[in-house]
């Protein structure tokens, strides 16, 4: 992931200069992304050939078409939270298995290849129940893609709950996607650094883990939005 300085890490923090009731020891720096695609030379016609392709895709377009979706919805805004089930949904007009396919989340996996294994194992249980296998009907073929993401500093920093909260507010949706999923990753380490900022600087562990969500079941809309009133809540208990 290319970016001037590796925020991901540990998490993206800025030295305190000074230091008030309720401020945290380090700041915390918010970045955005944005996402360069290459192409893989790698189509699917069918469901058939797409549980192959996706048997042997790199394990980078695996994470594109389904983790790092959650960054185009916020564009493209789809009633499937990944490539695979939407071009199942909408060009094979197979609602079963689009459904079947949007179900499970990448984070409930403790790496790529398991989440793989879980959608192959869906293709196979499915498509063993057809008397044939679907088509694209518009003629519409499932391109395999990977990203490189791009991230830079907004210079917009939090120094304690009230800043994080009005912060979190007002940045871009990729800067919540950069810091609630690439920084954190569906597997290997699962703190995002919103979560790990507010347990670790400022010491609120159970704050910390009501803040845990999991953001492929939702847009970064919604995401947002159920930060936002966690922390509401937290600020209305700190100050009473």
């Amino acid at each position: 992931m290319p970016s001037p300085r590796q925020p991901g890490a540990d998490w993206p923090l800025e030295e305190s200069t000074a230091l008030e009731a309720g401020e945290a020891s380090v700041q915390f720096e918010f970045w955005g992304c944005s996402e360069i695609r290459e192409s893989l030379g790698i189509r699917a016609d069918t469901e058939l050939h797409l549980m192959e392709r996706i048997a042997s895709a790199p394990a980078e377009s695996i994470y594109y078409h389904t983790v790092r979706s959650l960054l185009r919805r916020r564009v493209v805004p789809t009633p499937f939270p990944d490539d695979f089930a939407t071009w199942v949904a909408v060009e094979l007009r197979d609602l079963v298995l689009a459904e079947r396919l949007a179900f499970p989340s990448p984070f409930d996996y403790p790496d790529i290849e398991g989440f793989r294994e879980c959608l192959l194992s869906i293709f196979d249980d499915h498509l063993s129940r057809l008397p044939s296998i679907p088509r694209s009907l518009f003629g519409n073929p499932f391109y395999f893609l990977r990203g490189h993401l791009v991230a830079v500093p907004l210079e917009v920093r939090a120094w304690d709950l009230r800043s994080f909260r009005d912060a979190l507010s007002e940045v871009d949706e990729s800067s919540l996607y950069f810091h609630a999923v690439e920084c954190a990753g569906p597997w290997g380490r699962p703190e995002s650094t919103f979560t790990a900022w507010v347990q670790v600087a400022l010491g609120e562990k159970e704050l910390a883990a009501a803040l845990r969500l999991d953001p492929f079941i939702t847009s970064l809309k919604q995401l947002r939005g159920n930060l936002l009133r966690i922390l509401d809540r937290a600020l209305v208990e700190q100050n009473s």
